[in-house]
Protein backbone atom coordinates (compact mmCIF):
# COMPACT_ATOMS: atom_id res chain seq x y z
CA UNK A 1 0.00 0.00 0.00
CA UNK A 2 1.18 3.33 -0.96
CA UNK A 3 1.95 5.60 2.01
CA UNK A 4 1.22 9.26 1.39
CA UNK A 5 4.30 11.49 2.55
CA UNK A 6 4.13 15.09 4.12
CA UNK A 7 5.17 17.19 1.28
CA UNK A 8 2.29 15.47 -1.55
CA UNK A 9 -0.23 15.40 0.97
CA UNK A 10 0.34 19.39 2.13
CA UNK A 11 0.78 20.20 -1.47
CA UNK A 12 -2.29 18.41 -2.82
CA UNK A 13 -4.18 20.41 0.33
CA UNK A 14 -2.58 23.52 -0.69
CA UNK A 15 -3.91 23.03 -4.35
CA UNK A 16 -7.73 22.76 -3.04
CA UNK A 17 -7.78 25.14 -0.87
CA UNK A 18 -6.45 27.72 -3.57
CA UNK A 19 -9.30 26.29 -6.22
CA UNK A 20 -11.84 26.56 -3.34
CA UNK A 21 -10.74 30.44 -2.35
CA UNK A 22 -10.98 31.56 -5.98
CA UNK A 23 -14.23 30.13 -6.44
CA UNK A 24 -15.79 32.13 -3.44
CA UNK A 25 -13.44 35.17 -4.24
CA UNK A 26 -15.37 35.73 -7.59
CA UNK A 27 -19.03 35.24 -6.14
CA UNK A 28 -18.72 38.64 -4.21
CA UNK A 29 -19.66 41.82 -5.53
CA UNK A 30 -17.27 44.44 -5.78
CA UNK A 31 -20.03 47.09 -4.77
CA UNK A 32 -23.17 46.81 -3.10
CA UNK A 33 -26.18 47.28 -5.71
CA UNK A 34 -27.59 51.04 -5.55
CA UNK A 35 -31.06 51.36 -4.13
CA UNK A 36 -33.52 53.20 -6.37
CA UNK A 37 -34.11 57.05 -4.94
CA UNK A 38 -37.23 58.24 -3.34
CA UNK A 39 -37.51 60.41 -6.10
CA UNK A 40 -37.14 57.90 -8.74
CA UNK A 41 -39.95 55.89 -7.28
CA UNK A 42 -42.83 58.40 -6.73
CA UNK A 43 -42.43 59.59 -10.34
CA UNK A 44 -42.77 56.02 -11.94
CA UNK A 45 -46.72 54.81 -13.30
CA UNK A 46 -48.42 52.08 -11.41
CA UNK A 47 -47.87 48.82 -13.07
CA UNK A 48 -51.04 48.13 -15.42
CA UNK A 49 -52.44 44.34 -14.58
CA UNK A 50 -53.60 42.19 -17.06
CA UNK A 51 -57.19 41.84 -17.79
CA UNK A 52 -58.70 38.13 -16.63
CA UNK A 53 -60.40 38.13 -20.00
CA UNK A 54 -59.18 35.65 -22.67
CA UNK A 55 -57.69 37.10 -25.89
CA UNK A 56 -59.13 36.43 -29.21
CA UNK A 57 -56.39 35.03 -30.93
CA UNK A 58 -56.06 32.47 -28.05
CA UNK A 59 -56.78 28.86 -29.23
CA UNK A 60 -59.40 27.04 -27.54
CA UNK A 61 -58.70 24.38 -25.09
CA UNK A 62 -59.73 21.72 -27.48
CA UNK A 63 -57.21 22.09 -30.22
CA UNK A 64 -54.91 23.93 -27.77
CA UNK A 65 -51.32 22.64 -28.54
CA UNK A 66 -52.71 19.60 -30.93
CA UNK A 67 -50.63 19.62 -34.13
CA UNK A 68 -50.44 16.14 -34.20
CA UNK A 69 -54.00 15.06 -34.16
CA UNK A 70 -53.96 13.48 -30.78
CA UNK A 71 -57.57 14.79 -30.10
CA UNK A 72 -59.16 13.34 -33.25
CA UNK A 73 -57.73 9.24 -32.13
CA UNK A 74 -57.66 9.77 -27.75
CA UNK A 75 -61.83 8.67 -27.51
CA UNK A 76 -61.83 6.28 -30.11
CA UNK A 77 -58.50 4.37 -29.60
CA UNK A 78 -57.62 5.00 -25.95
CA UNK A 79 -57.15 1.19 -24.40
CA UNK A 80 -57.03 -0.49 -27.57
CA UNK A 81 -54.18 -2.83 -28.63
CA UNK A 82 -52.00 -1.03 -31.30
CA UNK A 83 -52.24 -3.86 -33.79
CA UNK A 84 -51.44 -3.45 -37.47
CA UNK A 85 -55.38 -2.36 -38.18
CA UNK A 86 -55.90 -0.03 -35.88
CA UNK A 87 -52.73 1.66 -36.50
CA UNK A 88 -53.75 1.99 -40.48
CA UNK A 89 -57.00 3.64 -38.67
CA UNK A 90 -54.76 6.09 -36.48
CA UNK A 91 -52.99 6.88 -39.39
CA UNK A 92 -55.65 7.74 -41.37
CA UNK A 93 -57.79 9.66 -39.28
CA UNK A 94 -54.67 12.29 -38.49
CA UNK A 95 -53.38 12.32 -41.81
CA UNK A 96 -50.04 12.45 -43.15
CA UNK A 97 -47.53 12.88 -40.37
CA UNK A 98 -45.04 10.85 -38.15
CA UNK A 99 -46.37 8.58 -35.31
CA UNK A 100 -44.23 6.98 -33.12
CA UNK A 101 -45.59 3.98 -30.91
CA UNK A 102 -43.61 2.59 -27.55
CA UNK A 103 -44.40 1.22 -24.32
CA UNK A 104 -44.01 3.26 -21.07
CA UNK A 105 -40.71 3.03 -19.67
CA UNK A 106 -38.98 2.75 -23.37
CA UNK A 107 -36.35 4.82 -23.94
CA UNK A 108 -36.91 7.63 -26.45
CA UNK A 109 -35.47 10.43 -27.82
CA UNK A 110 -35.66 14.06 -26.89
CA UNK A 111 -36.30 15.73 -30.02
CA UNK A 112 -39.72 17.47 -29.70
CA UNK A 113 -41.69 17.27 -33.04
CA UNK A 114 -45.37 19.38 -32.54
CA UNK A 115 -46.39 17.49 -35.33
CA UNK A 116 -45.53 13.76 -34.63
CA UNK A 117 -48.25 11.86 -32.64
CA UNK A 118 -46.70 9.73 -30.07
CA UNK A 119 -49.07 6.61 -28.94
CA UNK A 120 -47.78 5.37 -25.94
CA UNK A 121 -48.78 1.72 -24.55
CA UNK A 122 -49.13 0.74 -20.92
CA UNK A 123 -47.76 -2.67 -19.52
CA UNK A 124 -50.19 -4.26 -20.57
CA UNK A 125 -49.70 -3.59 -24.06
CA UNK A 126 -52.99 -1.53 -24.77
CA UNK A 127 -52.98 2.42 -25.54
CA UNK A 128 -52.95 5.05 -22.55
CA UNK A 129 -51.59 7.89 -24.20
CA UNK A 130 -52.14 10.18 -27.28
CA UNK A 131 -49.67 13.16 -27.39
CA UNK A 132 -47.52 15.72 -29.43
CA UNK A 133 -44.15 15.16 -29.71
Amino acid sequence: MPRFTAPRFSAAAAVLVLMLGACQAGSEPSEPAASPSPEATATMPPAETASPSPSPSAPTSDTAGDECGASKVSARWLNALPTDDVKADIAAKVGDRPIRYYTQGDPITADFNAGRLNVESGPDGRIKLFRCG
